[in-house]
């Protein structure tokens, strides 16, 4: 059964960096020369932590002593799985207390739930020349696009709202909808225009993903495991070719070395012959040792080739020896 309150993405320190100042320093900082005990130096470190796949994120920590951060430094290295949010109880209650603002305030609103400014989608608009400057007016390229008849039809329409819809259709027919110019302004569409917060936040949500490569890192990883995968089956193949290889030749000379012994049967001489094979090649039977009668069985049915069938059926002939033989 899933555990639902655990973490669903692994956090990974991916740096961690570590300031000293000493007071009178530019950079020496505010909080600790408020403190009550004035300290003289305060150490600051920077830890870069990625969650999951997405980008990464920097949390800062202060400390007042030496030893203190160099504890924390020690702790934190570079590639830890961290499996808490780093809050100590003090700054728990103290975010608690925040959000409890938040929440009974006369306009209570999200915490922590994406962009209130929506920054990013306006940012992947621009860079495709959707605005004349970084957040300027639509540019002439999409004014040119829906034409004037088209402009006052929106603006009579919509108000100051028009150019959320003239931009979601300026993307739907010059960009591919999987493209993140158009995931934004079908974002701004449903924002502004529809209203429709959960597909706005579906839209959001994809946009964060196509922008910050996360599903084509994910790709990626699938593509190497998948590559991994079929590089293991190949080369576990070949070993099994190998081993099957070697106990038959190592029953052969087993059996050679004492012509009696076949008949005692596949499963007495596996065991002898098994031990000779490892004496002669002991990295090859690093694993397999348990699978030697499934490799003759493999051997006698033909699937492991018409050659070693042949062999096997030197040794195993179905008729008794001639020494065993009624006379």
């Amino acid at each position: 059964m899933n555990d639902f309150t655990s973490a669903a993405r692994k956090t990974v320190v991916e740096g961690i960096k570590t300031l000293h100042y000493k007071r009178g320093d530019a950079l020496f900082p505010k909080w600790a020369m408020e403190h009550e005990d004035e300290p003289l130096e305060a150490w600051t470190i920077f830890l870069r932590l990625r969650v999951g796949l997405m980008p990464t994120d920097i949390k800062v920590f202060y400390f007042l002593d030496e030893k203190s951060a160099s504890d924390f430094q020690k702790r934190y290295f570079v590639g830890r799985e961290i499996e808490s949010d780093l809050f100590t109880p003090d700054e728990i209650q103290k975010k608690l207390r925040f959000v409890r603002e938040v929440i009974d305030g006369a306009f209570p609103i999200g915490v922590a739930a994406g962009d209130a400014e929506v920054p990013l989608a306006y940012d992947v608009l621009a860079s495709c020349g959707i605005y004349d400057k970084e957040y300027g007016p639509v540019s002439k390229a999409v004014l040119n696009f829906i034409g004037k008849d088209r402009f006052y039809d929106l603006k009579e329409r919509f108000g100051e709202n028009w150019e959320a819809v003239a931009i979601y259709e300026y993307c739907w027919a010059n960009f591919p909808h999987s493209s993140a110019a158009f995931v934004a302004a079908s974002y701004k569409y449903h924002h502004y225009i529809t209203g429709n917060d959960f597909s706005a936040g579906y839209h959001w949500r994809d946009l964060e993903v196509l922008v910050h490569d996360v599903e084509r890192e994910a790709k990626k990883a699938i593509e190497t495991r998948e590559k991994a995968g079929k590089g293991g089956s190949k080369a576990s193949a070949k070993s099994r070719e190998l081993r099957q290889l070697a106990i038959m030749a190592a029953i052969e000379d087993v059996v050679k070395r004492n012509p009696d012994i076949s008949a005692l049967g596949e499963s007495a001489i596996a065991q002898l012959a098994v031990a000779k094979a490892t004496e002669t090649d002991s990295k090859l039977w690093r694993q397999g040792k348990g699978q030697v009668l499934e490799y003759l069985g493999e051997i006698r049915r033909g699937e492991a080739g018409s050659d070693l069938q042949a062999r096997y059926k030197a040794v195993f002939s179905t008729e008794p020896l001639k020494r065993f033989q009624e006379k």
